[in-house]
């Protein structure tokens, strides 16, 4: 079996031990498969975990092994804000998932994830990283929505992020 072969099937059977919820086994797998040498062929694994993983799974994962991917070509990036927001942890991801979002325009998956945390019972901090992210890509409607909810929720900071787009637009 070549190299090649050999890193591909043990970055599978790691993605498989998360998914089956040995997450600490597939982490400690990943840590020892992953080099500086190969993470370029390996950091498709990040975006299948954040994919396919669940929530409490995706936050562990990136919470232990995070720094050494790069996320940006995941394309199902909002799922690190949703399951963050989920399991209620603010984290140094969520600015990054979001600064990948408004730096690729994206705007639709910001409505998307919006859509699917809207309805969810999360901390208003949250919904103030959003809002700005909506601010920071020219949506003041669906920014003011959002920083509106945070503030009625009872976040000072969106309430003053409000007034700030309020006093620009006028």
């Amino acid at each position: 079996m070549s190299e090649s072969q050999e890193l591909r099937r043990k970055l599978i059977e790691a993605k498989k031990l998360i998914l089956d919820g040995f997450v600490e086994q597939g982490i400690e797998l990943l840590s020892k498969t992953i080099t500086s040498e190969n993470i370029k062929e390996s950091n498709w694994i990040i975006c299948n975990v954040i994919d396919t993983a669940d929530c409490d799974a995706v936050v562990k994962t990136l919470d232990s092994i995070g720094k050494i991917f790069d996320m940006s070509p995941c394309a199902n990036i909002k799922r690190i804000v949703y399951c963050y927001a989920l399991v209620n942890k603010v984290s140094e991801y969520v600015d990054l998932a979001l600064d990948i979002i408004v730096k690729s325009n994206k705007k639709d998956a910001l409505d998307k994830l919006y859509n699917d945390l809207k309805n969810e019972k999360i901390n208003p901090e949250f919904l103030l990283k959003i809002g700005i992210a909506y601010k920071k890509l020219g949506a003041v409607r669906e920014s003011n929505e959002v920083l509106r909810k945070a503030c009625e929720n009872g976040l000072k900071e969106a309430c003053e992020n409000i007034k700030e787009i309020a006093s620009k637009i006028m």
